[in-house]
């Protein structure tokens, strides 16, 4: 029996008899590598100078789905974004990740995935992220006055009250 508090380490693809992502796409990006995550899903990391034309090779290698955009803040890091694109064939069944590090500009892959839009536009909104080359790149959640970007892990609290009956005493409001 497993220990169910163990890591779970990744399963390469090509126990399955496939070639890795990194290992497809290394003759169109050389500096393509392959990573090794604790979920399990395919990753590959590749420069920020390359992120676009790694999606347009995605694309080209049949990921054709767009799943999601997500961006992580690491606040101490020279490039402190890690921007991540998962993405889906339909034809082998399969789902990988791509990963990139930016301080705070990146090509837009709207391009590529036209449902990345919205996406690309929240990652600039939290977190301040600069796609280029996006259509209509303006806050999508936050007021168009708001100061800041609330995902970065340096970015002050903002106390906002409830507008509660309780809270009505207690704020004035």
């Amino acid at each position: 029996m497993t220990d169910p508090q163990a890591p779970a380490t990744a399963t390469p693809a090509a126990s399955t008899d496939q070639p890795t992502l990194a290992s497809r796409l290394r003759v169109q990006i050389p500096e393509i590598v392959d990573v090794v995550t604790r979920d399990a899903h395919e990753t590959a990391a590749v420069p920020r100078e390359q992120w676009l034309e790694a999606a347009r090779a995605l694309q080209d290698h049949g990921f054709r789905r767009f799943i999601d955009l997500t961006v992580i803040d690491f606040p101490d890091d020279e490039l402190r974004f890690e921007v991540q694109l998962i993405t889906y064939s339909m034809a082998e069944k399969r789902w990988v990740r791509l990963k990139t590090r930016t301080d705070e500009k990146l090509a837009s892959i709207y391009s590529v995935f036209a449902g990345c839009h919205n996406y690309e536009r929240e990652a600039f909104d939290l977190f301040g992220v600069v796609f280029d080359g996006h259509p209509k790149l303006t806050r999508i959640l936050l007021p168009d006055g708001w100061e800041g970007h609330p995902l970065r892990r340096d970015d002050p609290l903002v106390l906002e009250p409830v507008d509660f009956t309780v809270t009505r005493e207690l704020y004035k409001t």
